[in-house]
């Protein structure tokens, strides 16, 4: 007789089954998840508006919006192996690989860039950044970088501080498109 019990249900050769939840992944979504509530909170002590986002929205509407972003993305985190595994790839060869010190170097250039905002202002801290990670990658094109570095900058300001009216932060140098 056949025991229902002792029924086995076995993958093809070559193919393992995935658990339903990646516990790496699931770690990184729970310090994801607590860094996010962390922000979020303190996002209820918001009293004024900066003049960055004065323009008829509570002080605390775009950060929250990002960290709900963040939220949602994050939420489907332990579960991308599933989905990749349907493409035929695996997180576990990609993960089996060191980060780069590039990274390191590039992360460290750009929390440098984002510090100096209120030293040299928001353009031409685009343009630094616009300078500098090309450079810091490997790009020897002097020409290509300057117009990159001049036009991207150029067209992001104006975009964002004519068209749209955000405030960008002058610096000591005053750089203002308004």
């Amino acid at each position: 007789m056949n025991n229902p019990e002792k029924t086995e249900s076995k993958a093809p050769v070559g193919e393992a089954k995935l658990p339903l939840i990646d516990r790496t992944d699931l770690g990184l979504t729970v310090v994801i998840l607590t860094i996010s509530g962390i922000l979020y909170w303190l996002t209820m002590d918001f009293e004024k508006v900066a003049d960055l986002f004065a323009q008829d929205v509570p002080p605390e509407f775009f950060p929250r919006l990002l960290i709900w972003t963040i939220v949602i993305l994050t939420l489907g985190l332990p579960f991308e192996h599933l989905l990749l595994k349907r493409r035929g790839q695996s997180l576990t060869k990609e993960r089996a690989d060191r980060i780069e010190p590039m990274a390191y170097f590039t992360a460290a250039l750009l929390f440098a860039v984002v510090a100096s905002i209120l030293l040299l202002g928001t353009s031409l801290s685009m343009v630094a950044v616009c300078m500098a990670l090309p450079l810091l990658w490997g790009e020897r094109r002097l020409k290509a970088i300057l117009l990159f570095a001049i036009i991207l900058p150029l067209l992001v300001t104006l975009l964002f501080s004519v068209v749209l009216g955000v405030h960008f932060e002058p610096g000591i140098f005053n750089v203002n498109m308004r």
